[in-house]
């Protein structure tokens, strides 16, 4: 008995673990269901996350092949700032509060990244 109660705890704690990195959230079964407003704001959240990789990947290759990556470099700071637009505007008309506050996160996200540019 002790061996399956031990079994389930483990595979409960892995099913919690799972769901948080895919959704963010500390629960048993995922939410399937996000609203208009909350997509896309996580669209926004993936093309930065997008953007971002292709800039380390420019400079990586840059300073590992001395290849000019200038191009690439520069066309992630532009779709970084195009999504920082695009945000601002999305932000003005958000209404709900989980939105909001992922809306905030990738706002403080950007900022951050455009002092290290």
């Amino acid at each position: 008995m002790k061996k399956f109660a031990v079994v389930l705890v483990v595979v409960v704690a892995g099913l919690v673990a799972f769901n948080y990195s895919n959704t963010g959230e500390l629960t048993l079964v995922p939410s399937f269901s996000k609203s208009e407003e909350e997509r896309a704001v996580l669209d926004l959240r993936e093309d930065f996350a997008a953007s971002q990789k292709q800039f380390i990947q420019a400079h990586r290759t840059a300073g590992l092949s001395g290849i000019d990556t200038s191009a690439e470099a520069e066309a992630a700071v532009k779709d970084v700032k195009r999504i920082k637009r695009d945000l601002e505007k999305l932000r003005k008309t958000l209404s709900e509060e989980k939105a909001k506050r992922i809306a905030g996160e990738l706002s403080s996200a950007v900022r951050a990244f455009e002092k290290t540019l």
